[in-house]
Protein backbone atom coordinates (compact mmCIF):
# COMPACT_ATOMS: atom_id res chain seq x y z
CA UNK A 1 0.00 0.00 0.00
CA UNK A 2 1.28 3.45 -0.89
CA UNK A 3 1.57 5.63 2.17
CA UNK A 4 3.58 8.65 1.01
CA UNK A 5 1.13 10.54 -1.17
CA UNK A 6 1.05 14.32 -1.04
CA UNK A 7 -2.19 16.24 -0.73
CA UNK A 8 -0.74 19.37 -2.27
CA UNK A 9 -2.92 20.59 -5.13
CA UNK A 10 -1.36 22.74 -7.78
CA UNK A 11 2.01 23.11 -6.06
CA UNK A 12 3.17 24.80 -2.91
CA UNK A 13 2.09 28.33 -3.69
CA UNK A 14 -0.95 29.21 -1.66
CA UNK A 15 -2.56 31.31 -4.39
CA UNK A 16 -2.26 28.49 -6.88
CA UNK A 17 -3.52 26.05 -4.30
CA UNK A 18 -6.64 28.06 -3.61
CA UNK A 19 -7.23 28.77 -7.31
CA UNK A 20 -6.87 25.18 -8.44
CA UNK A 21 -8.64 23.33 -5.66
CA UNK A 22 -11.81 25.25 -4.82
CA UNK A 23 -15.02 23.26 -4.83
CA UNK A 24 -18.59 23.33 -3.65
CA UNK A 25 -20.90 20.62 -2.42
CA UNK A 26 -23.94 22.46 -3.77
CA UNK A 27 -25.57 21.72 -7.10
CA UNK A 28 -24.99 24.22 -9.93
CA UNK A 29 -27.41 27.07 -9.63
CA UNK A 30 -28.45 26.25 -6.08
CA UNK A 31 -28.32 28.77 -3.27
CA UNK A 32 -25.29 28.44 -0.98
CA UNK A 33 -26.07 27.47 2.61
CA UNK A 34 -23.54 29.93 4.03
CA UNK A 35 -22.53 33.46 3.00
CA UNK A 36 -20.44 33.45 -0.16
CA UNK A 37 -17.65 35.24 1.66
CA UNK A 38 -17.18 32.28 3.98
CA UNK A 39 -15.65 30.30 1.10
CA UNK A 40 -12.13 31.44 0.09
CA UNK A 41 -12.06 33.41 -3.14
CA UNK A 42 -10.65 31.63 -6.17
CA UNK A 43 -7.60 33.86 -6.55
CA UNK A 44 -7.02 35.44 -3.14
CA UNK A 45 -5.30 38.82 -3.02
CA UNK A 46 -4.15 40.00 0.42
CA UNK A 47 -5.97 43.04 1.77
CA UNK A 48 -3.67 45.65 3.36
CA UNK A 49 -4.14 45.58 7.11
CA UNK A 50 -4.91 48.63 9.23
CA UNK A 51 -3.31 49.25 12.61
CA UNK A 52 -6.05 50.52 14.87
CA UNK A 53 -6.23 52.24 18.24
CA UNK A 54 -9.60 52.49 19.99
CA UNK A 55 -8.13 54.40 22.91
CA UNK A 56 -7.65 53.60 26.57
CA UNK A 57 -9.83 51.48 28.84
CA UNK A 58 -9.69 49.68 32.17
CA UNK A 59 -10.41 46.10 33.03
CA UNK A 60 -11.68 44.99 36.40
CA UNK A 61 -9.41 42.59 38.28
CA UNK A 62 -12.08 41.55 40.75
CA UNK A 63 -9.79 39.03 42.39
CA UNK A 64 -8.19 42.03 44.12
CA UNK A 65 -9.87 44.11 46.85
CA UNK A 66 -11.75 47.23 45.83
CA UNK A 67 -9.09 49.48 47.35
CA UNK A 68 -6.15 47.64 45.77
CA UNK A 69 -4.09 49.64 43.28
CA UNK A 70 -4.31 46.60 41.03
CA UNK A 71 -8.13 46.51 40.93
CA UNK A 72 -8.53 48.74 37.85
CA UNK A 73 -5.98 47.81 35.21
CA UNK A 74 -5.25 50.31 32.41
CA UNK A 75 -5.09 48.89 28.87
CA UNK A 76 -4.85 50.20 25.32
CA UNK A 77 -7.30 48.81 22.80
CA UNK A 78 -5.05 48.57 19.80
CA UNK A 79 -4.37 45.91 17.23
CA UNK A 80 -4.37 45.16 13.52
CA UNK A 81 -7.41 44.46 11.32
CA UNK A 82 -8.35 43.83 7.69
CA UNK A 83 -11.69 43.26 5.98
CA UNK A 84 -12.69 42.00 2.52
CA UNK A 85 -13.24 44.62 -0.12
CA UNK A 86 -16.47 42.96 -1.28
CA UNK A 87 -19.87 43.48 0.32
CA UNK A 88 -20.46 41.63 3.60
CA UNK A 89 -21.23 40.59 6.16
CA UNK A 90 -18.30 38.21 6.54
CA UNK A 91 -17.26 35.69 9.21
CA UNK A 92 -14.81 36.98 11.82
CA UNK A 93 -11.42 35.51 12.74
CA UNK A 94 -9.85 36.62 16.02
CA UNK A 95 -6.11 35.92 16.32
CA UNK A 96 -4.56 35.77 19.80
CA UNK A 97 -0.79 36.11 20.11
CA UNK A 98 1.27 34.39 22.78
CA UNK A 99 3.06 35.52 25.90
CA UNK A 100 6.23 37.54 25.50
CA UNK A 101 7.13 40.53 27.69
CA UNK A 102 4.98 43.41 26.51
CA UNK A 103 6.75 46.11 28.48
CA UNK A 104 10.45 46.43 29.34
CA UNK A 105 11.56 44.17 32.16
CA UNK A 106 13.11 45.33 35.41
CA UNK A 107 16.19 43.83 37.04
CA UNK A 108 14.02 41.02 38.41
CA UNK A 109 12.83 40.01 34.95
CA UNK A 110 9.27 41.33 35.44
CA UNK A 111 7.75 43.66 32.85
CA UNK A 112 6.26 46.78 34.44
CA UNK A 113 2.74 47.65 33.40
CA UNK A 114 1.74 50.02 31.94
CA UNK A 115 4.56 51.42 29.85
CA UNK A 116 4.73 54.09 27.17
CA UNK A 117 3.22 53.03 23.83
CA UNK A 118 6.58 53.39 22.10
CA UNK A 119 8.13 51.00 24.64
CA UNK A 120 5.48 48.28 24.45
CA UNK A 121 6.31 45.25 22.34
CA UNK A 122 3.90 44.85 19.41
CA UNK A 123 3.47 41.08 19.62
CA UNK A 124 0.14 41.30 17.82
CA UNK A 125 1.78 42.77 14.71
CA UNK A 126 3.52 39.44 14.26
CA UNK A 127 0.28 38.19 12.70
CA UNK A 128 -0.38 41.15 10.45
CA UNK A 129 0.47 38.95 7.45
CA UNK A 130 -2.18 36.40 8.46
CA UNK A 131 -4.78 39.11 9.03
CA UNK A 132 -4.10 40.45 5.54
CA UNK A 133 -4.16 37.06 3.85
CA UNK A 134 -7.38 35.93 5.52
CA UNK A 135 -9.15 39.17 4.62
CA UNK A 136 -8.24 38.42 1.00
CA UNK A 137 -10.07 35.12 1.40
CA UNK A 138 -13.31 36.59 2.66
CA UNK A 139 -12.95 37.04 6.41
CA UNK A 140 -12.82 40.02 8.74
CA UNK A 141 -9.60 39.23 10.61
CA UNK A 142 -8.14 41.04 13.58
CA UNK A 143 -5.24 40.49 15.94
CA UNK A 144 -5.71 42.57 19.11
CA UNK A 145 -3.01 43.54 21.56
CA UNK A 146 -3.46 41.17 24.51
CA UNK A 147 -0.15 41.83 26.29
CA UNK A 148 -2.20 42.76 29.36
CA UNK A 149 -3.32 39.13 29.72
CA UNK A 150 0.23 37.95 30.27
CA UNK A 151 1.95 40.65 32.29
CA UNK A 152 2.98 40.18 35.92
CA UNK A 153 3.61 43.90 36.20
CA UNK A 154 0.13 44.83 37.44
CA UNK A 155 -0.50 42.15 39.98
CA UNK A 156 -0.73 38.45 39.25
CA UNK A 157 -3.58 37.62 36.94
CA UNK A 158 -5.91 34.64 36.77
CA UNK A 159 -5.33 32.97 33.40
CA UNK A 160 -7.94 34.03 30.89
CA UNK A 161 -9.75 36.58 33.08
CA UNK A 162 -8.10 39.66 31.66
CA UNK A 163 -8.33 38.17 28.19
CA UNK A 164 -12.09 37.71 28.39
CA UNK A 165 -12.52 41.41 29.10
CA UNK A 166 -10.05 42.45 26.41
CA UNK A 167 -11.74 40.30 23.77
CA UNK A 168 -15.13 41.63 24.85
CA UNK A 169 -13.99 45.22 24.37
CA UNK A 170 -12.44 44.60 20.95
CA UNK A 171 -15.31 42.52 19.57
CA UNK A 172 -17.99 44.88 20.85
CA UNK A 173 -16.05 47.69 19.23
CA UNK A 174 -16.04 45.70 15.98
CA UNK A 175 -19.78 45.07 16.31
CA UNK A 176 -20.40 48.79 16.77
CA UNK A 177 -18.25 49.67 13.75
CA UNK A 178 -19.98 47.06 11.59
CA UNK A 179 -23.33 48.51 12.61
CA UNK A 180 -22.23 51.94 11.43
CA UNK A 181 -21.17 53.19 14.83
CA UNK A 182 -18.32 55.53 15.65
CA UNK A 183 -15.65 52.98 16.61
CA UNK A 184 -12.62 53.94 14.50
CA UNK A 185 -10.62 50.95 13.23
CA UNK A 186 -9.05 53.01 10.45
CA UNK A 187 -10.98 51.11 7.79
CA UNK A 188 -14.61 51.19 6.69
CA UNK A 189 -16.27 48.26 8.46
CA UNK A 190 -19.94 49.21 7.99
CA UNK A 191 -21.89 46.04 7.25
CA UNK A 192 -18.69 44.03 7.13
CA UNK A 193 -18.64 41.72 10.16
CA UNK A 194 -20.96 38.85 11.00
CA UNK A 195 -19.98 38.20 14.60
CA UNK A 196 -22.36 35.25 14.84
CA UNK A 197 -19.77 33.42 12.72
CA UNK A 198 -16.55 33.47 14.73
CA UNK A 199 -13.36 31.40 14.77
CA UNK A 200 -10.56 31.83 17.30
CA UNK A 201 -6.92 31.36 16.34
CA UNK A 202 -4.27 31.29 19.05
CA UNK A 203 -0.48 31.00 19.14
CA UNK A 204 1.41 29.58 22.12
CA UNK A 205 -0.52 30.47 25.30
CA UNK A 206 -3.03 32.20 23.07
CA UNK A 207 -3.83 28.74 21.72
CA UNK A 208 -4.87 27.28 25.05
CA UNK A 209 -6.83 30.40 25.93
CA UNK A 210 -8.64 30.31 22.58
CA UNK A 211 -10.02 26.86 23.34
CA UNK A 212 -10.84 27.79 26.93
CA UNK A 213 -12.78 30.80 25.70
CA UNK A 214 -14.58 28.77 23.03
CA UNK A 215 -15.77 26.35 25.70
CA UNK A 216 -17.24 29.12 27.86
CA UNK A 217 -21.01 28.77 28.14
CA UNK A 218 -21.68 32.46 27.47
CA UNK A 219 -19.53 32.40 24.36
CA UNK A 220 -21.22 29.26 23.07
CA UNK A 221 -24.67 30.71 23.65
CA UNK A 222 -23.77 33.95 21.92
CA UNK A 223 -24.91 35.83 25.00
CA UNK A 224 -21.96 38.22 24.82
CA UNK A 225 -23.25 39.67 21.55
CA UNK A 226 -20.89 37.63 19.40
CA UNK A 227 -20.37 33.97 18.72
CA UNK A 228 -20.96 31.17 19.26
CA UNK A 229 -17.44 30.15 18.33
CA UNK A 230 -17.49 27.87 15.28
CA UNK A 231 -13.96 26.48 15.60
CA UNK A 232 -10.52 26.88 17.14
CA UNK A 233 -7.12 26.75 15.45
CA UNK A 234 -4.16 26.36 17.80
CA UNK A 235 -0.63 27.15 16.67
CA UNK A 236 2.22 25.67 18.73
CA UNK A 237 -0.09 25.87 21.73
CA UNK A 238 1.05 25.72 25.34
CA UNK A 239 -0.81 23.78 28.00
CA UNK A 240 0.10 25.64 31.17
CA UNK A 241 -3.13 26.90 32.70
CA UNK A 242 -5.94 25.15 30.82
CA UNK A 243 -6.87 21.52 31.40
CA UNK A 244 -6.49 19.94 27.94
CA UNK A 245 -8.42 16.81 28.87
CA UNK A 246 -11.81 18.50 29.08
CA UNK A 247 -12.33 18.20 25.33
CA UNK A 248 -13.89 20.75 23.00
CA UNK A 249 -17.38 21.77 22.02
CA UNK A 250 -16.23 22.96 18.58
CA UNK A 251 -14.00 21.61 15.78
CA UNK A 252 -10.32 21.94 16.64
CA UNK A 253 -7.14 21.94 14.57
CA UNK A 254 -3.84 22.04 16.41
CA UNK A 255 -0.44 22.57 14.79
CA UNK A 256 2.77 21.32 16.39
CA UNK A 257 6.22 22.42 15.22
CA UNK A 258 8.60 19.47 15.34
CA UNK A 259 11.56 21.70 16.28
CA UNK A 260 9.72 23.93 18.75
CA UNK A 261 12.28 25.59 21.01
CA UNK A 262 9.71 26.96 23.46
CA UNK A 263 6.94 24.39 23.92
CA UNK A 264 9.55 21.73 23.28
CA UNK A 265 7.37 18.76 24.25
CA UNK A 266 4.64 19.86 21.79
CA UNK A 267 2.14 20.02 24.66
CA UNK A 268 -0.52 21.44 22.36
CA UNK A 269 -1.13 17.92 21.12
CA UNK A 270 -2.78 17.17 24.47
CA UNK A 271 -5.80 19.24 23.40
CA UNK A 272 -6.37 16.84 20.51
CA UNK A 273 -5.99 13.93 22.90
CA UNK A 274 -8.57 15.50 25.21
CA UNK A 275 -11.15 15.64 22.41
CA UNK A 276 -10.33 12.04 21.54
CA UNK A 277 -11.45 10.95 25.00
CA UNK A 278 -14.13 13.56 25.72
CA UNK A 279 -15.87 15.06 22.74
CA UNK A 280 -18.08 14.46 19.72
CA UNK A 281 -16.69 17.08 17.35
CA UNK A 282 -13.97 16.54 14.75
CA UNK A 283 -10.37 17.36 15.48
CA UNK A 284 -7.17 17.52 13.45
CA UNK A 285 -3.53 17.64 14.37
CA UNK A 286 -0.69 18.60 12.04
CA UNK A 287 2.96 17.90 12.83
CA UNK A 288 5.06 20.44 10.88
CA UNK A 289 8.54 19.09 10.19
CA UNK A 290 11.36 21.59 10.76
CA UNK A 291 8.98 24.19 12.17
CA UNK A 292 9.88 26.37 15.15
CA UNK A 293 7.80 28.09 17.81
CA UNK A 294 8.54 31.70 16.94
CA UNK A 295 8.62 31.26 13.17
CA UNK A 296 4.87 31.91 12.94
CA UNK A 297 5.18 35.44 14.41
CA UNK A 298 7.17 38.06 12.48
CA UNK A 299 7.84 40.12 15.63
CA UNK A 300 9.75 37.35 17.40
CA UNK A 301 13.35 36.28 16.93
CA UNK A 302 14.70 32.77 16.96
CA UNK A 303 13.45 30.30 19.54
CA UNK A 304 15.07 30.83 22.92
CA UNK A 305 15.99 27.16 23.34
CA UNK A 306 16.58 25.67 19.89
CA UNK A 307 16.32 21.91 19.49
CA UNK A 308 19.68 20.15 19.85
CA UNK A 309 20.95 16.65 19.10
CA UNK A 310 18.16 16.34 16.54
CA UNK A 311 19.17 15.48 12.96
CA UNK A 312 15.71 16.55 11.79
CA UNK A 313 16.28 20.03 13.25
CA UNK A 314 19.75 20.71 11.84
CA UNK A 315 18.06 22.43 8.90
CA UNK A 316 14.98 24.37 9.96
CA UNK A 317 12.03 25.33 7.82
CA UNK A 318 12.58 29.00 6.81
CA UNK A 319 10.26 31.29 8.75
CA UNK A 320 8.78 32.68 5.51
CA UNK A 321 7.85 29.18 4.38
CA UNK A 322 6.45 28.40 7.82
CA UNK A 323 4.17 31.42 7.66
CA UNK A 324 3.10 30.65 4.09
CA UNK A 325 2.23 27.15 5.27
CA UNK A 326 0.11 28.59 8.08
CA UNK A 327 -1.78 30.82 5.63
CA UNK A 328 -2.77 27.79 3.57
CA UNK A 329 -3.68 25.64 6.57
CA UNK A 330 -5.64 28.45 8.25
CA UNK A 331 -7.59 29.27 5.10
CA UNK A 332 -8.54 25.63 4.62
CA UNK A 333 -9.54 25.21 8.26
CA UNK A 334 -11.84 28.21 7.96
CA UNK A 335 -13.34 26.91 4.71
CA UNK A 336 -13.92 23.52 6.35
CA UNK A 337 -15.58 25.08 9.40
CA UNK A 338 -17.69 27.76 7.75
CA UNK A 339 -18.47 26.20 4.36
CA UNK A 340 -18.00 22.46 4.90
CA UNK A 341 -15.50 22.52 2.03
CA UNK A 342 -14.47 18.91 1.34
CA UNK A 343 -11.51 19.96 -0.80
CA UNK A 344 -10.21 22.17 1.99
CA UNK A 345 -10.39 19.23 4.40
CA UNK A 346 -8.54 17.09 1.87
CA UNK A 347 -5.73 19.61 1.60
CA UNK A 348 -5.46 19.48 5.40
CA UNK A 349 -4.92 15.73 5.11
CA UNK A 350 -8.37 14.85 6.49
CA UNK A 351 -9.82 12.87 3.59
CA UNK A 352 -9.97 9.37 5.08
CA UNK A 353 -10.27 7.80 1.62
CA UNK A 354 -6.69 8.81 0.77
CA UNK A 355 -3.42 7.64 2.37
CA UNK A 356 -2.28 9.63 5.37
CA UNK A 357 0.07 12.24 3.90
CA UNK A 358 3.75 12.79 4.49
CA UNK A 359 3.48 16.45 3.49
CA UNK A 360 0.99 19.30 3.40
CA UNK A 361 1.25 22.35 1.14
CA UNK A 362 4.64 21.23 -0.13
CA UNK A 363 6.16 20.87 3.34
CA UNK A 364 6.87 17.65 5.24
CA UNK A 365 4.10 17.10 7.75
CA UNK A 366 2.24 14.30 9.52
CA UNK A 367 -1.40 14.27 10.57
CA UNK A 368 -3.82 12.81 13.06
CA UNK A 369 -7.52 13.09 12.39
CA UNK A 370 -10.51 12.35 14.57
CA UNK A 371 -13.81 12.37 12.63
CA UNK A 372 -16.89 13.49 14.48
CA UNK A 373 -18.69 10.76 16.40
CA UNK A 374 -21.36 10.16 13.75
CA UNK A 375 -18.66 9.35 11.17
CA UNK A 376 -16.67 6.73 13.09
CA UNK A 377 -17.15 3.46 14.91
CA UNK A 378 -14.71 2.90 17.75
CA UNK A 379 -13.04 -0.50 18.03
CA UNK A 380 -10.10 0.24 20.31
CA UNK A 381 -9.33 3.54 22.03
CA UNK A 382 -7.29 2.53 25.09
CA UNK A 383 -8.25 4.86 27.91
CA UNK A 384 -7.78 2.52 30.86
CA UNK A 385 -6.17 -0.81 31.71
CA UNK A 386 -9.30 -2.87 31.11
CA UNK A 387 -9.43 -1.79 27.46
CA UNK A 388 -6.61 -4.24 26.72
CA UNK A 389 -9.06 -7.11 27.26
CA UNK A 390 -12.54 -5.69 26.59
CA UNK A 391 -13.03 -2.21 25.22
CA UNK A 392 -15.75 0.31 26.01
CA UNK A 393 -17.55 -0.80 22.83
CA UNK A 394 -17.48 -4.48 23.92
CA UNK A 395 -14.71 -5.45 21.54
CA UNK A 396 -12.77 -8.40 22.92
CA UNK A 397 -8.98 -8.01 22.69
CA UNK A 398 -6.64 -11.00 22.58
CA UNK A 399 -2.84 -10.97 22.23
CA UNK A 400 -1.12 -14.07 20.84
CA UNK A 401 2.67 -13.91 20.62
CA UNK A 402 2.44 -10.22 21.50
CA UNK A 403 3.01 -8.52 24.84
CA UNK A 404 0.67 -5.59 25.47
CA UNK A 405 0.99 -2.81 28.02
CA UNK A 406 -1.41 0.01 28.87
CA UNK A 407 0.15 3.47 29.16
CA UNK A 408 -1.94 5.99 31.14
CA UNK A 409 -2.00 9.60 29.99
CA UNK A 410 0.49 12.22 31.26
CA UNK A 411 4.12 11.86 32.35
CA UNK A 412 5.37 9.35 34.89
CA UNK A 413 8.31 7.11 35.64
CA UNK A 414 8.34 3.40 36.32
CA UNK A 415 8.80 4.21 40.02
CA UNK A 416 5.62 6.25 39.90
CA UNK A 417 3.66 3.63 37.93
CA UNK A 418 5.20 0.14 38.17
CA UNK A 419 4.97 -2.21 35.17
CA UNK A 420 4.95 0.63 32.64
CA UNK A 421 8.52 0.19 31.42
CA UNK A 422 7.42 -0.51 27.80
CA UNK A 423 5.72 2.90 27.78
CA UNK A 424 9.18 4.52 28.00
CA UNK A 425 7.63 7.71 29.40
CA UNK A 426 10.85 8.75 31.14
CA UNK A 427 12.87 8.04 27.98
CA UNK A 428 10.64 9.13 25.09
CA UNK A 429 8.42 12.18 24.55
CA UNK A 430 5.15 11.29 22.86
CA UNK A 431 3.55 14.70 22.15
CA UNK A 432 0.41 15.13 24.21
CA UNK A 433 1.42 12.23 26.48
CA UNK A 434 -1.80 10.38 25.51
CA UNK A 435 -3.16 7.16 26.92
CA UNK A 436 -2.23 4.40 24.49
CA UNK A 437 -1.16 0.77 24.24
CA UNK A 438 2.23 -0.78 23.55
CA UNK A 439 2.50 -3.95 21.47
CA UNK A 440 5.83 -5.82 21.50
CA UNK A 441 6.80 -9.03 19.71
CA UNK A 442 10.05 -11.00 19.86
CA UNK A 443 9.36 -13.38 16.97
CA UNK A 444 7.56 -12.82 13.71
CA UNK A 445 3.88 -13.70 13.51
CA UNK A 446 2.42 -12.36 16.74
CA UNK A 447 -1.21 -11.24 16.56
CA UNK A 448 -3.33 -8.65 18.30
CA UNK A 449 -6.93 -9.66 17.62
CA UNK A 450 -10.13 -7.67 18.08
CA UNK A 451 -13.31 -9.76 18.37
CA UNK A 452 -16.19 -7.62 17.13
CA UNK A 453 -19.58 -7.55 18.85
CA UNK A 454 -22.71 -7.67 16.72
CA UNK A 455 -23.02 -3.87 16.75
CA UNK A 456 -19.67 -3.51 14.94
CA UNK A 457 -19.75 -6.52 12.62
CA UNK A 458 -21.03 -4.37 9.76
CA UNK A 459 -19.05 -1.14 9.21
CA UNK A 460 -21.99 0.22 7.25
CA UNK A 461 -20.93 3.27 5.27
CA UNK A 462 -17.39 3.17 6.64
CA UNK A 463 -14.75 3.43 3.93
CA UNK A 464 -11.58 2.84 5.89
CA UNK A 465 -10.02 1.24 8.94
CA UNK A 466 -7.88 3.82 10.74
CA UNK A 467 -5.45 3.67 13.62
CA UNK A 468 -2.62 5.70 15.07
CA UNK A 469 0.85 4.35 15.62
CA UNK A 470 4.49 5.21 16.29
CA UNK A 471 7.72 3.22 16.49
CA UNK A 472 9.32 3.18 19.94
CA UNK A 473 12.91 4.38 19.45
CA UNK A 474 13.96 3.23 22.95
CA UNK A 475 12.97 -0.40 22.45
CA UNK A 476 15.74 -2.88 21.70
CA UNK A 477 13.21 -4.87 19.68
CA UNK A 478 13.22 -2.20 16.95
CA UNK A 479 16.16 -2.04 14.57
CA UNK A 480 17.62 1.45 14.91
CA UNK A 481 16.80 3.63 11.94
CA UNK A 482 14.47 1.09 10.31
CA UNK A 483 10.75 1.53 9.73
CA UNK A 484 8.25 -1.07 10.86
CA UNK A 485 5.45 -2.84 8.99
CA UNK A 486 2.61 -5.24 9.78
CA UNK A 487 -0.42 -6.93 8.26
CA UNK A 488 -4.09 -6.15 8.85
CA UNK A 489 -6.36 -9.18 8.58
CA UNK A 490 -10.16 -9.17 8.44
CA UNK A 491 -12.18 -12.32 9.12
CA UNK A 492 -15.89 -12.58 8.39
CA UNK A 493 -18.57 -14.73 9.98
CA UNK A 494 -17.96 -17.62 7.58
CA UNK A 495 -14.27 -17.75 8.47
CA UNK A 496 -13.07 -16.20 5.21
CA UNK A 497 -9.98 -14.01 5.58
CA UNK A 498 -8.40 -11.11 3.69
CA UNK A 499 -5.15 -9.30 4.42
CA UNK A 500 -3.49 -5.99 3.56
CA UNK A 501 0.11 -5.17 4.36
CA UNK A 502 0.82 -1.77 5.91
CA UNK A 503 4.35 -1.21 4.64
CA UNK A 504 7.50 0.58 5.68
CA UNK A 505 6.59 3.54 3.45
CA UNK A 506 3.80 4.43 5.89
CA UNK A 507 4.74 7.80 7.51
CA UNK A 508 3.47 6.74 10.94
CA UNK A 509 5.77 3.69 10.93
CA UNK A 510 9.04 5.45 10.18
CA UNK A 511 11.78 5.28 12.80
CA UNK A 512 11.72 8.66 14.53
CA UNK A 513 14.76 10.90 13.93
CA UNK A 514 16.87 11.48 17.03
CA UNK A 515 19.23 9.55 19.26
CA UNK A 516 19.40 8.07 22.72
CA UNK A 517 21.47 10.23 25.02
CA UNK A 518 22.46 10.62 28.66
CA UNK A 519 24.57 13.23 30.41
CA UNK A 520 25.43 14.54 33.86
CA UNK A 521 22.23 16.53 34.06
CA UNK A 522 20.02 13.64 32.89
CA UNK A 523 21.86 10.38 33.65
CA UNK A 524 18.87 8.27 32.58
CA UNK A 525 18.99 7.65 28.78
CA UNK A 526 16.47 9.71 26.83
CA UNK A 527 15.53 10.09 23.18
CA UNK A 528 16.36 13.52 21.77
CA UNK A 529 13.62 13.44 19.13
CA UNK A 530 9.84 13.43 19.40
CA UNK A 531 7.56 10.47 18.71
CA UNK A 532 4.08 11.59 17.62
CA UNK A 533 1.25 9.11 17.24
CA UNK A 534 -0.06 9.72 13.73
CA UNK A 535 -2.68 8.27 11.43
CA UNK A 536 -2.66 5.12 9.28
CA UNK A 537 -5.56 4.47 6.87
CA UNK A 538 -6.42 1.09 5.37
CA UNK A 539 -9.26 1.23 2.78
CA UNK A 540 -11.84 -1.48 3.36
CA UNK A 541 -12.24 -1.96 -0.39
CA UNK A 542 -8.75 -3.47 -0.46
CA UNK A 543 -9.97 -6.47 1.54
CA UNK A 544 -11.34 -8.81 -1.11
CA UNK A 545 -13.08 -12.16 -0.48
CA UNK A 546 -14.59 -11.21 2.87
CA UNK A 547 -18.13 -10.11 3.64
CA UNK A 548 -17.77 -6.57 4.98
CA UNK A 549 -21.33 -6.73 6.27
CA UNK A 550 -20.52 -9.69 8.49
CA UNK A 551 -17.12 -9.12 10.07
CA UNK A 552 -16.13 -11.20 13.04
CA UNK A 553 -12.57 -10.08 13.71
CA UNK A 554 -9.96 -7.45 12.96
CA UNK A 555 -6.36 -8.47 13.61
CA UNK A 556 -2.98 -6.76 13.52
CA UNK A 557 -0.45 -9.41 12.52
CA UNK A 558 3.19 -8.57 13.18
CA UNK A 559 4.68 -10.77 10.48
CA UNK A 560 6.76 -8.27 8.55
CA UNK A 561 9.72 -8.11 10.96
CA UNK A 562 11.44 -10.44 13.39
CA UNK A 563 10.72 -8.22 16.38
CA UNK A 564 9.39 -4.80 17.26
CA UNK A 565 7.58 -2.42 19.57
CA UNK A 566 4.81 -0.09 18.48
CA UNK A 567 2.80 2.52 20.34
CA UNK A 568 -0.82 2.00 19.24
CA UNK A 569 -4.13 3.82 19.66
CA UNK A 570 -7.45 4.61 18.06
CA UNK A 571 -8.46 1.64 15.91
CA UNK A 572 -11.72 2.70 14.25
CA UNK A 573 -13.94 2.37 11.21
CA UNK A 574 -14.34 5.79 9.56
CA UNK A 575 -16.75 7.11 6.95
CA UNK A 576 -15.79 9.29 4.02
CA UNK A 577 -17.23 12.37 5.74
Amino acid sequence: MRRTGSLVCGGALIAALMAGCSSSDTDPGSEPSTPAASTPTADPVPVPASRYDLGKATIDQDWFDEDSRFRKMPVRLNGVIAAPTIEGPHPVVLILHGTHPGCPEDEGGVDRWPCAPEDERTNYLGFEYLVSELAGRGYVALAPNINAEYTFGFGEGIPGKRLEQLVDLHLKGLAAASSGGSEDFGVDLAGSADLSQLVLVGHSRGGEQALSMANEADMQAGEAGYGPVAGVLQIAAAATSVDPWTGSSVPLATVQSSCDGDVSSQDGQSFYEGIRLAGSTWAASAWLEGGTHNGFNTELGKDLFPATDRPDCETLLPAEDQREWLVGYSADFLAAVFAGDAQARARMGLDVTTPAPSELYGVEALVSYLPETSERSVLFVPAEEGDLTTTSTDVGVEADGVTTTFCPKAFYTVDMKPDTEPCQRQHVIVPGQPAHAVASWETSGGELRFDLPETLQSPGEAAVLTLRAAVSPASELNEKGSAQAFTVRLTDGSGAEATVTVGTDEPALRFPPGKMKSDEVVPEPYFTGRVPLTTIRVPLEEFSDVDLDDLAEVALVFDQSDSGTLFLADLEFAQAG
